[in-house]
């Protein structure tokens, strides 16, 4: 049985005599026909659509939701809408891309159940608009406008609204340009207002609303706001308890910005270049749990040092934000913090400061973090052992192996989807995170390598179903024959792979013999190739045994540093640190590039040079991990230290350098010696600077080991 007629179809009169074909044609145009005249179907139970009307049928009386797309009826009255009046339990009205021209009062006078009305994409004229908004039954609660342009809408536009008590009113993109408080005055039962994205630079005044409580001025770029109480200190809405606000023109929040909210809860905030958040500006909302702040072109932030002294804060997220603190340490940021229980970071903070925010969060229960150059678990999560819930994504992150970690047996929940994980195994994740049974794993969406050394995760995999989440994204990176292949259906066994490295005894002597046949070519080679290396390594030897003797310490070296670095490096050194020490502070540096004596050996001349050196800079990267030149001076230099008994050494990282790239002498210096950390960001390179000068300016009473 159909439902959207528009009137009863007669049968096809019987001609015997008719052709059979006939028939058939006659029929399907009688179908298309019926089709073109009732446009609308039922999308789901109830709900029907109807796609290019240009009249509104009749529907089933059990209909709740109504979609008009492309609605063709220029004109409407209260009779527009007529044979929907019967449906007793319709709810929902959309129209869609109309051709509406015009309109009288009372539309949907008759509609007397209905509770939401939406409209998209009208042309309707704003006069018209206004005449729409007469005549909403006493049941409407919900009207979203989208795309309506409503730019040089006044205090009139809403009229008829004031006569209903409607408590969500949704506008977005608009085209407002501005908003004006006085315009929605009256509406007494709002309980949400939302002006998304209709690009308001300027906030003129606000009215009374005794009901609201939320309001939300996302996605524009808003450069002035006054205050949200009158003169006389009474608020305009005393129950407004969440607040978003795109404030991509305004530089700075002082202490009274959000005077007036005493009620708020929520608060979001979209921000703009160099913004500025003072001391106090949260601390007189009691009620304030959760807030939001937003750059969408990873803007600089600076917080003052107390701006989140609040013991009532239990959540922050911070997306796309440089963050700084003025005058003061990143500890000091969440340092009052101490009834946080949810923090989220997204492209907002780096390795080198991250264990230093969460010191003070001993009661957060979760905490994610997504991009920001992560390329580590911080290790100050570990003394979070209340942590539920920790997630980790779109990092460089491929391990989390700490070997005392207290919050591991606390976690139900470790989400590492989207990062660098090539293999799982209890080497490069720690036991303690298989042995709790309560904890759940997201690995899913990780570059995995298929081999013997995913063998191990394959099999657990299978036997923890239940601990494994999103399991259908567990697939294979590589090998290229293996990409795309779910983990549980690499089908290698452990016995190949036991047995694909026992070679046989004939493969075993035929190696043997290959290996005596050009050992002694091999050789030959070796001694002209590597003839540096081979010089390197004896006066290495040379040196252990017969040891330089230091100069001895009058007080006047003829350096003040000796900077030890790579040829890849050399950019940095000649345009960044010698311009600093050199030219502005006046220091004394030694460069092989340009101090070392020509003719004289190249070892003698390191060990004079380090020896005339009050200090030795190591400029420590990938380039000078792999150089055994830099290797060799970094021996020299610790040489020195057991010689002299003070520690000369002062180590920069310039990137950081793979655990497979340090040898076991950089990997010890890496971990027992504080070293500077080589800024991205400009902001921080003068602070590097300080650091740097006053570890060149220690004396050696100072540094004495």
């Amino acid at each position: 049985m159909r439902f959207c007629e528009s009137r009863r179809l007669n049968p096809l009169p019987i001609f015997p005599q008719m052709n059979s074909l006939i028939l058939v044609i006659l029929f399907f145009a009688v179908e298309v026909t019926y089709t073109q005249e009732n446009p609308c179907r039922l999308i789901r139970k109830w709900t029907w659509s109807c796609e290019g009307s240009n009249y509104v049928p009749k529907f089933h009386p059990n209909t709740t939701a109504v979609t008009f797309t492309d609605l063709q009826i220029t004109h409407l009255d209260n009779k527009t809408f007529q044979n929907l009046t019967e449906l007793h339990i319709l709810r929902y009205l959309l129209i869609k891309s109309s051709a509406i021209k015009t309109c009288t009062t009372g539309v949907f006078s008759y509609l007397k159940h209905l509770i939401a009305f939406e409209l998209i994409r009208s042309r309707i004229p704003l006069t018209e608009m206004r005449n729409l908004f007469f005549g909403f039954p006493a049941t409407i609660n919900k009207i979203i406008l989208y795309e309506i342009h409503l730019g040089g809408w006044n205090k009139n536009t809403f009229d008829g609204l004031r006569r209903t008590n409607f408590t969500e009113f949704f506008l977005r993109k608009c085209s407002l340009g501005y908003f004006d408080g006085e315009y929605f005055a009256g509406m007494n039962s709002l309980r949400l207002l939302s002006v998304i994205d209709n690009a308001i630079s300027s906030i003129k005044r606000w009215a009374y609303l005794p009901n609201l409580g939320y309001l939300d001025f996302f996605y524009n770029k808003i450069s002035q706001v006054p205050l949200f109480k009158n003169e006389t200190g009474f608020p305009f809405y005393p129950k407004l308890e969440k607040l978003y606000l795109g404030l991509v023109g305004i530089r700075f929040l002082d202490d009274n910005f959000f005077s007036g909210l005493d009620h708020l809860r929520k608060l979001g905030i979209i921000i703009g270049d160099v913004f500025i958040f003072k001391g106090n500006l949260f601390r007189q909302m009691k009620y304030l749990q959760y807030i939001t702040l937003i750059s969408f072109k990873h803007h600089l932030v600076r917080f003052e040092r107390d701006v989140f002294k609040s013991k009532y804060l239990r959540s922050i997220e911070l997306s796309n934000i440089r963050v700084t603190i003025n005058k003061a340490e990143p500890s000091d940021l969440f340092k009052y913090c101490t009834e946080l229980r949810n923090l989220v970071l997204k492209n907002s903070t780096r390795n080198m400061i991250l264990n230093v925010l969460l010191k003070p969060l001993t009661k957060l229960h979760n905490l994610e973090i997504f991009e920001g150059g992560v390329s580590k678990i911080p290790e100050g999560i570990c003394n979070i052992t209340s942590l539920r819930t920790l997630t980790i994504g779109h990092t460089s992150i491929d391990e989390w192996k700490s070997e005392k970690c207290p919050a591991m047996t606390s976690l139900t929940m470790v989400r590492l989807a989207y990062n660098k994980v090539f293999n799982v195994n209890k080497i490069l994740f720690s036991p303690l995170l298989f042995s709790n049974k309560k904890l759940k794993f997201d690995l899913s969406h990780n570059p995995f390598v298929c081999d013997c050394n995913i063998l191990w995760f394959r099999d657990w995999m299978k036997r923890n179903p239940r601990r494994i989440l999103d399991h259908r994204r567990y697939l294979c990176n590589g090998p290229g024959a293996l990409r795309h292949t779910h983990l549980e259906k690499y089908s290698v066994s452990w016995e190949y792979c036991e047995n694909r490295g026992d070679p046989s005894k004939i493969a075993v002597t035929g190696v043997a013999v290959a290996v005596l046949s050009i050992i002694f070519v091999i050789l030959a080679i070796l001694s002209y190739t590597k003839r540096w290396s081979i010089r390197l390594c004896i006066y290495q030897s040379l040196i252990r045994k017969r040891k330089y003797k230091a100069l001895v310490n009058d007080g006047r070296y003829k350096y003040d540093a000796f900077v030890c670095y790579c040829s890849a490096d050399a950019n940095w050194v000649l345009n960044k640190l010698l311009p600093i020490i050199e030219e502005e502070n006046h220091f004394n540096l030694c460069l092989h590039d340009r101090d070392f004596l020509v003719g004289n050996d190249i070892v003698d001349n390191i060990v004079d040079s380090m020896q005339q050196s009050r200090k030795v800079v190591l400029v420590l990267s990938n380039d000078f991990a792999q150089s055994s030149w830099c290797q060799f001076e970094a021996s020299i230099a610790q040489q020195k230290i057991l010689e002299e008994h003070y520690d000369i050494i002062i180590p920069v990282l310039l990137n950081e350098i793979p655990s497979n790239l340090q040898t076991k002498r950089l990997g010890v210096l890496l971990k027992q010696k504080t070293y500077l950390e080589w800024p991205n960001e400009t902001e921080y390179e003068e602070m590097f600077w300080e650091r740097f000068i006053r570890r060149l300016c220690k004396s050696e009473i100072d540094n004495e080991i």
